[in-house]
């Protein structure tokens, strides 16, 4: 039997996804959300030194090289957390709420994960010393639009109302960006949340199905982020942001737009 678990949001979720996430009360909802958001936060704000020291360790001559062995580390690495996500499930003692917990928790770490991955390839296309709204960016940009990242960046910029075209250089100032990335992060939940939600809830299947859902979900997730976020960053020319411009505290990035 074949599990449609891609990262495809243009599809209807299978039956058995709508029936387990009617499982998931109103507070489970808000607690994925924060875990997304507070790993996105985390990655963007604290893991750049290590991305680009992941960069330069990885093996070969050439970025395609390095960017194949990463992907390949990565997928293999996620696809046994979702694998063994899943096999817990099978324990008779795991019901509903310590399945939500664990579905959560298992979110923030692939998205902790995945903003490793963005970060890494954002170093090895020789994206220098960027600050945290513009790792930011780009996290949220691959993990919301994922294919269409750039189209829906600038989509993004176009609903600021910045007057700013993405197919320019010219540097995009800190106080757009963080515009963009709350619009970006009223988003989120509802595109890369609900793919990757499904999946985490998909672990939670019996008779060891779980298991292979997790697996073999992450493990074409990982390669199709790799696969976006290589095509984000090369259609992506603005160089820089504007390092006059004075970031926000943390407290205020995330934040709805009224």
């Amino acid at each position: 039997m074949r599990y449609n678990c891609g990262v495809d949001s243009t599809r209807k979720p299978p039956e058995w996804v709508s029936k387990l996430a009617a499982r998931a009360s109103s507070a489970d909802v808000e607690r994925i959300a924060k875990s997304i958001l507070a790993a996105v936060d985390h990655v963007s704000s604290s893991r750049w030194d290590a991305a680009v020291q992941r960069a330069a360790d990885l093996p070969g001559d050439v970025r395609p090289e390095k960017i194949k062995a990463l992907t390949d580390s990565f997928s293999r690495e996620l696809a046994a957390i979702g694998a063994t996500a899943g096999a817990a499930a099978v324990a008779p003692a795991v019901g509903t709420v310590a399945t939500m917990a664990a579905a959560a928790a298992e979110l923030a770490w692939f998205t902790t994960r995945a903003g490793d991955l963005i970060l890494t390839i954002a170093a090895l296309h020789g994206r220098s010393a960027p600050g945290v709204e513009e790792r930011r960016a780009w996290v949220m940009a691959v993990l919301v639009y994922g294919g269409s990242a750039r189209e829906g960046f600038a989509a993004a910029l176009n609903q600021a109302n910045t007057g700013l075209d993405v197919a320019t250089h010219n540097p995009v100032p800190v106080a757009t960006l963080q515009t963009v990335n709350r619009i970006m992060s009223r988003l989120i939940l509802r595109r890369y949340g609900t793919r990757r939600g499904a999946v985490a809830l998909g672990t939670a299947l019996p008779l060891g199905i779980g298991a292979v859902v997790g697996g073999s979900a992450n493990y074409m997730a990982v390669r199709a982020l790799a696969r976006h976020a290589n095509e984000f960053f090369i259609r992506l020319p603005y160089s820089s942001i504007e390092t006059t411009a004075t970031e926000a505290p943390p407290g205020l990035r995330s934040g709805p737009i009224n």
